[in-house]
């Protein structure tokens, strides 16, 4: 570290981290994350199911509606900040965020905290691809 506060990687611009603030991600205890690890772990099981079925399209991607439905399931709606996308999803649990893929090919799932900036319109889970 130097003497003017800026991290070990000296690449980066003298406010990259002020900058970036908006992608961080909420902190999440190991009581939250093991939360967040159960609620993933129902909501694989739940997709897998829409894989099983068969049926993807373009690009190994199931339909939005085919994941929304999953989802709906286990009573995951708008209301808990779902969004779907191109076989990308992501749920807030209340507590942690469960984002992933659902593809032919691949199902995967991981737990995090919500963003500070989200992408908009998108709900709490879903990292801005923007700026401020």
């Amino acid at each position: 570290m130097t003497g003017t506060g800026q991290a070990e990687n000296e690449d980066l611009a003298p406010h990259h981290a002020e900058n970036h603030a908006y992608r961080r991600q909420g902190p999440l205890t190991a009581e939250k994350r093991a939360r967040g690890e159960a609620s993933a772990k129902l909501i694989r099981k739940e997709l897998e199911k829409v894989r099983q079925e068969g049926g993807a399209g373009e690009y190994g991607v199931f339909s939005d509606e085919r994941i929304a439905a999953a989802l709906s399931r286990l009573g995951c709606g708008r209301e808990h900040g779902v969004y779907i996308g191109n076989g990308f999803y992501s749920v807030h649990t209340g507590v942690t965020c469960v984002s992933g893929r659902v593809t032919k090919d691949e199902l995967t799932s991981e737990v995090h905290g919500a963003y500070a900036e989200p992408q908009p319109g998108t709900g709490p889970c879903v990292e801005n691809r923007g700026g401020h």
